[in-house]
């Protein structure tokens, strides 16, 4: 479904709010200032679809999942993060979001990596700690 979404018809845009780019803070007019922010008007409630919820929801909880990365990469010093886990599975939105915000965000300096088989490395992590343990 959120491949047929639409997220701006649900979340406040930085244009919406200065009618473009925020060249004070560097910010772009197409960044997300409030998710799902237009739906507390009835009228633009009114207008969205499921599918539009459903890309939103996406793409705030990608949002959420990068700044984390990106904050924890900074405070280790590190500039490849890996993502893993079954949330990535066949999600090239989250993917390609995840890429372009950690480029983004840190201009340049970060990048994201996402592996092949990536709903297996939760298991492999456990299975090395409890190795390690043993």
């Amino acid at each position: 479904m959120a491949s047929n979404g639409d997220s701006t018809k649900v979340d406040k845009l930085v244009r919406d709010i200065y009618g473009g780019d925020y060249d004070r803070f560097g910010l772009p007019g197409y960044a997300v200032a409030s998710s799902f922010g237009n739906m507390m008007s009835k009228e633009k409630r009114d207008t969205v679809s499921k599918e539009d919820l459903a890309r939103a929801t996406l793409i705030t909880i990608t949002n959420n999942i990068g700044s984390i990365a990106r904050m924890c990469a900074l405070n280790e010093n590190i500039n490849r993060v890996v993502f893993v886990g079954n949330f990535l599975r066949i999600n090239t939105i989250s993917m390609k979001l995840l890429a372009y915000a950690l480029e983004y965000w840190s201009k340049g300096q970060l990048k994201a990596l996402f592996l092949e088989h990536e709903g297996y490395f939760g298991a492999v992590g456990a299975l090395l700690e409890l190795v390690n343990t043993i």
